[in-house]
Parts: structure tokens; sequence; C-alpha cells
């Protein structure tokens, strides 16, 4: 379940150390504050290699008015927090502003971590997929975050939230989901480049050693069948584009780096993690193996799309305008 980092314990004493609590601020001061509209990437203070931005909607204002009374008379529902996990591409800017026009209608706010490349070698481009290799433990650090911004927005609801990403970001986000079930709300999952299924296989292929991999961390699958949105999204012409130079690169630094943690941050450990399949067929199987563990979860094919995070994400959106903890905020 839940846990803290490694770094948990000196990092909230930095934050429970500001010489200023947030809710102090005005609320008219807080866009000249940067605490408002679209926040610069800050620094995570556990793993400072890693930041984030958000985006946060002018409601915000309001709410933060009204913690400012010290009372729980008449507090609105919090903001929620949608999560949204960059591609091996980085681009967190485009995973924040592409919900913006989303986030000013619904009162919602946007969270978008940027896990940097080259960690755990020259050509790593995936570690933080995985969640944990010797130079990241990237679901702490995303924890971590979350801790910061129930510090800093306590009008935000930053447990549980609102989980999504695209390619690389679905890795992350489904393999998340396993370890921290009670810490989502709904989620999204749109087009991995691999999947983790739950079955004996070792991770990442399964989830087989998971008390090895994450320190005696257990998968409670009765929390996991409770998250109420669950959904795997993939273009009907993903396979036609999943096929070329970023293969044929595995290939080449599979015959080089062999059993090490190498280029791709451990991805290339285990040679079977590798599926011959295509991303729709991937996850056809890992709804097949998800409904044998009771885990009830739509899958959406968008027409006409290829590999593509703009063309997947209008499909999306209407997801997320269906959930219920959009439709529903937490008090």
């Amino acid at each position: 379940m839940s846990q803290g980092t490694k770094f948990d314990n000196k990092a909230r004493k930095d934050i429970n150390g500001l010489t200023l609590d947030p809710t102090e601020l005005p609320a008219h001061l807080l866009r000249a504050a940067y605490l408002v509209g679209k926040i610069p990437f800050r620094a995570c203070l556990s793993d400072q290699r890693v930041s984030y931005t958000l985006y946060i909607p002018e409601q915000y204002c309001k709410i933060h008015k009204t913690l400012q009374k010290k009372t729980l008379d008449d507090i609105p529902p919090r903001l929620p927090l949608v999560v949204n996990i960059h591609s091996t591409r980085r681009d967190a800017v485009t995973c924040r502003d592409s919900l913006i026009a989303f986030a000013d209608s619904h009162g919602v706010a946007i969270l978008a971590p940027l896990f940097p490349a080259a960690l755990d070698g020259v050509f790593d481009l995936d570690s933080y997929k995985n969640l944990r290799t010797k130079k990241l433990q990237a679901d702490l650090v995303l924890i971590d975050i979350l801790n910061e911004i129930s510090h800093i927005w306590p009008g935000i609801c930053s447990d549980p939230v609102v989980l999504m990403g695209f390619s690389g970001g679905a890795q992350f986000v489904h393999r998340f989901m396993y370890l921290y079930p009670e810490r989502i709300a709904a989620v999204a999952i749109a087009a991995p480049g691999s999947v983790t299924r739950l079955d004996p296989e070792p991770w990442p292929r399964g989830t087989g050693n998971i008390g090895e991999v994450f320190a005696e961390q257990e998968i409670y699958l009765d929390v996991i069948q409770r998250i109420r949105d669950v959904c795997l999204f993939v273009g009907e012409r993903d396979d036609e584009e999943a096929r070329g130079p970023e293969g044929e690169l595995r290939e080449w630094l599979s015959k080089r780096v062999g059993d090490s943690i190498g280029a791709f941050g451990g991805a290339l450990k285990d040679k079977k993690q590798a599926r011959p399949q295509g991303r729709l067929e991937a996850l056809q199987d890992l709804q097949d193996n998800w409904y044998q563990k009771g885990i009830d979860c739509e899958l959406e094919i968008v027409p006409d799309a290829g590999h593509n995070y703009t063309a997947l994400v209008p499909a999306m959106i209407e997801w997320l305008e269906e959930c219920q903890a959009i439709r529903h905020p937490s008090p």
C-alpha cells in the first residue's frame, strides 16, 4: 500500500519548515506568486532531478479564500487532480496544456511530472516506466510530489487522483496502479508499448516477484477492483506505426548490453519483456487478463488514429468528463 520514500522524512521536514503557510497568501496574489494558472516547473524536494508543472484554474481562488477562514463551515469541494504522465519524449508541457480547456470548464487541476532521461545510461529513455531502477524510484517520487501539492495547495485533492498516461506514460500508470490503487480514483491507459500482466512472470512482464523488486510490497487486488473508472485507449492504426527505428534501436542495444541494466534502465534485462504483439493486441490481452482477475475496464479503439497523443486526447477528455471523481469531487 502507500508508503513514503527513503527521502520522505527530510522532504516532509523541509516542507513543514517553510516560514510561510501558503494559505496565508492573499487570494488576489496567487497568480502573481505563480500559484494559479500555468505553474512553472518545480523541483521535487525529495529528488530534485525530477520536476513537475501544474495548471490550476481560477476556481481555486475561491477555495483558497475559504481555507483562510480556518473554519470547517462552507468549505467547497476540493479541486480534483488529474495526473498526466508523459511519454518517452518527455512532453510534460503538452500533457499539461492539452487539458487546460477541460480544467477551466470543469474546475480541475492538472499535474504533469517530468522524469529526466539518461539516469541509468546514455541511452536511458525508459527508467521511469518500470517505476524502479538502481538510479530512480519513480513511483515514490510521484507520491512525494503529491504530498508537496497537498501542502502548497490544500484545496486540491491529491489523494486519490485521476491518473492517465500515453505510451511510456501508460506503462508507468498501470504499474503504479498495481502498487498504489488506494491513491487512484480513475485511470486511463493509452497505447503502452509494453504491459505488465497480473501473473507469475517476473517484473515488469508480470507481477510474480513484486515483493523482491518493491521491498515486500504486495498487490491488493480487491482495492484495484474498487477503482470505478478504468479505460484503455489505442488508435485504430497504432500497430501500423509501431514498427520502425525504435524497435531496431532496441535490438541493436540488446546485442551490446546483454543482461545489464544499461541503456533502457532495466527494460532490456528481461529479454522476454518485449512481446511480438502490437499495442492493440497487447491491450486486448491486458483487458482479458484483468477481466479474469475481476477488474472491470473499457477498451476504446479510436478510429483513424495512429500512435499519436493528440489524436487520442479528445476521446480521453470525453472519458474524463464522465469520471465520478470529476463529476462528484471529494469534500
